[in-house]
């Protein structure tokens, strides 16, 4: 078991949560929230290269445990404009990094 100090910046390596913007369901806001945690961290640790690898990674759990076409947009600085269902569209920061996922189709 490593020491406290090391478990506290796992913890901490994806930064802090900052929600901007939320119609989802809580349970799959959880999901999102997890996910794209996940994702990052995989990201950090060097087993990916690009924010890309790690909207796929969302994408491919979301449309896993969900029906429907999710869209993903993972990076530091995105504008968007889109088109989502209703009560299906979330967008937050976990550190510097924007998460959008809402589902379309």
């Amino acid at each position: 078991m490593p020491p406290k100090g090391e478990e506290k910046k796992e913890e901490n390596l994806v930064g802090s949560l900052r929600m901007q913007y939320n119609e989802l369901p809580e349970d799959k806001k959880d999901f999102a929230i997890t996910t794209s945690s996940n994702a990052l961290t995989t990201l950090l640790n060097g087993e990916l290269n690009y924010y890309q690898d790690v909207s796929k990674i969302i994408k491919h759990e979301f449309e896993s445990k969900y029906e429907g076409t999710w869209h993903v947009v993972v990076g530091k600085a995105f504008g968007s404009f889109v088109t989502h269902q209703t009560r299906r569209i979330i967008y937050f920061f976990l550190g510097e990094v924007g998460f959008l996922i809402f589902k379309h189709g």
